[in-house]
């Protein structure tokens, strides 16, 4: 496993948090698409057919039905971007147990479903992890 300094980690987890309120603001139909890849290439993600990509899923999300966020003023975990100290304690707990931590954005629900899973030993890689 490659050595991964914390202020890389930090960034990664940053850039999948800012992804995730991106992601938000763009199905709820307040962001469009110039600003949408405005921010992605501001934040370093610049490969355009990665933007192409998350541009058709989001679309498939707005089109078919994914519920908009709703401003209650109540966190709803399940809803909830992972926090900051969530992410960096999942990349460290994967770093202790040799695999690699979840692929984001997630929410803080699944966030400490998977910080359970390795803590408990459960955690299985291909069940967090993009197959590519």
């Amino acid at each position: 496993m490659a050595v991964v300094s914390v202020l890389a980690e930090a960034l990664l987890a940053a850039q999948r948090q800012a992804i995730g309120a991106l992601e938000k603001q763009y199905v709820a139909g307040t962001m469009d698409v110039p600003t949408l890849c405005e921010w992605l290439d501001t934040m370093g993600c610049r490969d355009v057919i990665e933007q192409g990509q998350l541009l058709a899923a989001l679309n498939a999300l707005k089109e078919f039905g994914i519920a908009t966020p709703t401003t209650s003023g109540k966190p709803d975990p399940e809803n909830e971007l992972a926090s900051q100290k969530q992410l960096l304690f999942l990349a460290r707990l994967a770093d202790e147990k040799h695999t690699m931590p979840p692929d984001g954005p997630l929410s803080k629900a699944r966030a400490s479903e998977a910080i359970q899973a390795l803590q408990k030993g459960t955690y299985n890689v291909d069940e967090w992890t993009a197959p590519f």
